[in-house]
């Protein structure tokens, strides 16, 4: 009944893939085929993912954690997490300019 499909995310009790036909995501029952449902239309749509709160790695902790002060990683105004979740940089708000020590917007 689908002729051409891209992409394809399993979840649960589901397939999703986009019917590139029409560019409609959609949710297809993963043990007998039928259940056919068309979730939504997107433009250029190409490849699909599915993420949900479960499948998500937990951080326990990270370099922009709040501290005692209700600073976010010791910053006053930003803090910009690097690729390694244990490093950050302190930036400002527009009008401010980084103090000496890296954390603190003058």
């Amino acid at each position: 009944q689908i002729r051409h499909l891209c992409g394809l995310a399993v979840f649960e009790s589901y397939l999703y893939t986009v019917n590139s036909d029409n560019l409609s995501i959609l949710r297809i029952n993963r043990y007998n085929g039928t259940d056919v449902q068309s979730l939504a239309r997107l433009d250029n749509a190409k490849e699909i993912r599915v993420y949900q709160k479960r499948t998500q790695t937990a951080v326990r902790s990270h370099a922009c954690e709040v501290d005692p002060y209700g600073m976010p990683g010791g910053c006053s105004h930003i803090c910009l997490l690097s690729s390694n979740y244990k490093a950050r940089t302190c930036r400002c708000r527009t009008g401010f300019i980084l103090g000496s020590d890296g954390r603190s917007c003058k």
